[in-house]
C-alpha cells in the first residue's frame, strides 16, 4: 500500500515510518524542508516528500496514487497561533488536497480530548468517555487537537475511506522521558505529585506498530481507539524505575493528589479574589490540568487490542532501559557531535 506519513520527522512519525517499511508498505514520508532527513539512514521503500502543511504548495502534486495517510503531523506546544498554524492549518491544507484514490485515514489524536473530570473517582477513561466540552479552559494543544480530530471526522464521514482515529497515551523512548514521572526538582529532590495514580504511558515503538497496524482495520466506517501500553506504573513506580536504571532521577518526595487539589483550589480562590478569575495560573496549579496530568484513573487498552489485533512488544523494563541506553550514547558524544573514535 502507498502511505502517506505526515510529521515524519517529528519523535512519532520517525517510528511510524519505519514501523510502516517493515511492513511491507511503500512508505511517503513528508518532511519540512528545512529538516529533511539523510536518505542514507532510512529503510527501503520510503521516498521523502518536501513539503510544509502550513501552507498550499507543490507538495499537493505528488499526493496521486497515495492510498492511505497516517496523519502524525501537529504542533506539540507553543502559543494559540503556532498551535493553530502546525495542527489545524496543516490538517485543512492536507484534507483540501487529497486524491480520489485514497481508501484509508489514520488519524494521530490525543487522549487530551478527552473530558478528565468524566470518569467516577480510580475510574476508567476509556473511549466511551466524553470528550472535553469546555475545551477553553484547557490548553492550546487540548483545543486545537479537537478541532483537528474533528475536522478529519467531518472529511472522512460520508466519503469511501475507512477512518481510524487513535488517541495515545503520554509517548515515551529516547529522547521523551516525561520527566520520569516527576512534577517538578528542587534540588537533589523530585517533587512526585500523586504518587500513586497511574502514567498512560506507550512506548513509541508500541505506538507506531498499533498506528500501522490500523491500516489493516477494515476500509469503512470509523473506529476509534486509545492507545495505552498493558503496563501502567505509577509516577513512583516509573521514577522508581528510571533511577535504578541510573537515569538523572532524584530523591523522590511524594505529594498526594488531594494535597494537589488543595494547592489548586487555593490558587483558583486567590486568582479569583486577586484578578477576578482571569489570572493564568501555571499548569502544577491550574484545576482542569491538574485532573489530566494526576487524577487517579485506569486506562483499558481492550479496544485497541482486540480491534487492531496489536499487543505492546516492548516492556516497560525494556523501555527503560532504551532511555538509559540513548543518554549513555548521547553522553559519549563530545561537543562537536562526531562519536569518540578509540
Amino acid at each position: 500500500m502507498k502511505v502517506l506519513v505526515t510529521g515524519a520527522g517529528g519523535f512519532l512519525g520517525r517510528s511510524v515510518v519505519r514501523a510502516a517499511a517493515g511492513a511491507g508498505h511503500h512508505v511517503v514520508a513528508m518532511h519540512r524542508p528545512a529538516s529533511l532527513p539523510d536518505p542514507a539512514s532510512l529503510p527501503a521503500g520510503v521516498e521523502i516528500l518536501p513539503g510544509d502543511l502550513r501552507q498550499p504548495g507543490r507538495w499537493a502534486e505528488h499526493l496521486s496514487g497515495i492510498e492511505a495517510v497516517i496523519h502524525c503531523a501537529a504542533a506539540a506546544s507553543g502559543n494559540l497561533p503556532t498551535q493553530l498554524a502546525g495542527t489545524v492549518v496543516a490538517t485543512e491544507n492536507l484534507l483540501a488536497a487529497l486524491p480520489e484514490s485514497l481508501k484509508r485515514f489514520v488519524h494521530v489524536s490525543s487522549l487530551s480530548v478527552y473530558d478528565f473530570s468524566a470518569p467516577r473517582w480510580h475510574g476508567c477513561l476509556d473511549e466511551d468517555t466524553p470528550l472535553e466540552s469546555r475545551p477553553l479552559r484547557r490548553d492550546a494543544y487540548t483545543q486545537t487537537k479537537l478541532q483537528q480530530e474533528a475536522m478529519v471526522r467531518a472529511h472522512c464521514a460520508g466519503r469511501p475511506i475507512g477512518l481510524v482515529v487513535v488517541r495515545p497515551g503520554a509517548i515515551y523512548g529516547p529522547g521523551k522521558d516525561w520527566d520520569f514521572g516527576r512534577a517538578m526538582r528542587i534540588g537533589r529532590f523530585d517533587l512526585i505529585f500523586a504518587p500513586l495514580s497511574p502514567m498512560r504511558l506507550t512506548h513509541v515503538g508500541n505506538c507506531a506498530d498499533a498506528i500501522v497496524a490500523a491500516l489493516a482495520v477494515a476500509p469503512a466506517g470509523e473506529t476509534i481507539v486509545n492507545l495505552i501500553d498493558d503496563e501502567q506504573p505509577s509516577h513512583w513506580a516509573y521514577h522508581r524505575l528510571a533511577r535504578r536504571a541510573g537515569l538523572p532521577a532524584g530523591i523522590g518526595i511524594g505529594v498526594p493528589y488531594l494535597a494537589v487539589r488543595a494547592l489548586g483550589l487555593l490558587a483558583r480562590l486567590a486568582s479569583r479574589l486577586g484578578f477576578a478569575g482571569k489570572a493564568r495560573l501555571p499548569e502544577l496549579l491550574d484545576l482542569p490540568r491538574q485532573e489530566v496530568r494526576w487524577r487517579p484513573l485506569r486506562y483499558p487498552n481492550a479496544r485497541a487490542r482486540q480491534a487492531l489485533g496489536w499487543s505492546p512488544a516492548v516492556s516497560l523494563r525494556e523501555g527503560v532501559a532504551g532511555l538509559a541506553a540513548a543518554q549513555q550514547a548521547q553522553a559519549e558524544l563530545p561537543e562537536s557531535g562526531e562519536p569518540i573514535r578509540a
